[in-house]
């Protein structure tokens, strides 16, 4: 035993406040160093970089990340702009404008955007020919009369849409 040791001892039994205070200052620098070592192998990581670098990685990946979003939004802001445009209500009926002929071989097809506009083609067919007719549609009518089979067609269109 070190010759200093002795005289501390027999102080420390002559003074139990300095005992008490050597085992706190004791188990308070056991807890530093224990404190120093979580926070080195905190800073080194698990791959070499230290803890700011680690941050600074997160840093640049979410601002990456928010640059993305921001170009999808534009992105799906304008494929739903231009959505509202496309045919979305497509509607076929099928007829037979003469009595002595069958088989159903003229037609009333409505083409239809979400906000009701559009055009229905119709097609007459007779035994010698074909006539074909479009009409404009704006908002699920038309300026022009529709016959009972083009307002079906639109009316279908119409329920199409709105689905």
């Amino acid at each position: 035993m070190p010759p200093f040791i002795a005289p501390l001892i027999a102080f420390t039994y002559a003074e139990p406040a300095v005992a008490a205070l050597a085992v706190i200052t004791l188990i308070l620098l056991v807890f530093c160093v224990m404190l120093s070592l979580r926070i080195g192998r905190l800073t080194r990581g698990g791959d070499g970089l230290s803890l700011e670098g680690t941050i600074k990685a997160l840093g640049q990946r979410t601002s990456a990340l928010e640059a993305y979003a921001r170009k999808n939004q534009v992105t799906v802001t304008d494929m739903e702009r231009r959505l509202v445009r496309a045919v979305q209500g497509v509607a076929l009926e099928r007829f037979d404008p003469f009595q002595q002929q069958g088989g159903q071989q003229s037609f009333a097809v409505a083409l239809l955007n979400e906000t009701g506009d559009g055009v229905v083609i119709s097609g007459i067919h007779s035994r010698d020919q074909v006539r074909v007719y479009a009409k404009p549609i704006q908002k699920f009518a038309s300026e022009r009369e529709l016959s009972e089979e083009e307002e079906r067609a639109v009316s279908r269109a119409k329920k199409n849409v709105q689905q």
